[in-house]
């Protein structure tokens, strides 16, 4: 949903997510960002990022991190409003994200694909977090995981987002450069959100 200079109602936000929940993904590679996590390339002609800070040590700190990712607190900063009908982390489950910017505003669907399993590389890292995928109507294509991962040798923990994309409209090809700076503006406060929240746990 693209609206020009004013914001769309909440009313209309909700209508649209049940509209959401029935369309297909917008990209043939759905579940592909769980084997991109540590190497591996993108689908051709999708850009793949990963992006990784580090929020502290140990396992108390790796719980909480993952707790802040199951309560949505990537997206509790100014530059991004999350909307869903339910806020659960589970397969199937539509949420919209809305950005505002300029007097154009985008909402955004995207579909919950799966969540991680407890580790990888043999137990050497503890992981948690989810995939969500992109539907008709977002103006980007593509797949975003975020996840916590704890390295069991050096005790870290980082919060890390990977995800691969493209542009999905002529709006979003137009302005490619500005949303790739987006996007990266994004993480970072992403980052920040969960490095607040994640000390409330700790």
């Amino acid at each position: 949903m693209i609206r020009f200079v004013k914001k769309p109602s909440d009313t209309a936000i909700v209508q649209y997510i049940r509209h959401c929940q029935t369309l297909d993904f917008n990209y043939p590679y759905v579940g592909q960002t769980r084997n991109l996590i540590d190497s591996g390339e993108a689908p051709k002609g999708y850009r793949l990022d990963r992006f990784s800070h580090l929020i502290g040590y140990g396992e108390e700190v790796f719980n909480g991190v993952a707790d802040a990712i199951n309560q949505w607190e990537m997206f509790n900063h100014p530059m991004a409003e999350l909307k869903y009908l339910n806020p659960k982390i589970e397969n199937g489950n539509t949420v919209v994200v809305v950005f505002g910017s300029m007097g154009l505003w985008t909402v955004n669907p995207a579909r919950i694909i799966y969540e991680l399993a407890e580790s990888r590389q043999q137990g050497k890292i503890r992981q948690a977090g989810f995939a969500y995928g992109t539907t008709m109507g977002h103006i980007a294509i593509g797949e975003e995981l975020f996840h916590v991962d704890w390295n069991q040798k050096t005790d870290e923990v980082n919060f890390r987002i990977t995800v691969f994309s493209r542009p999905g409209s002529l709006l979003a090809w137009i302005g490619k450069p500005c949303m790739a700076y987006q996007q990266k503006k994004f993480r970072r406060l992403a980052a920040q959100a969960i490095l607040t929240k994640s000390e409330e746990f700790s």
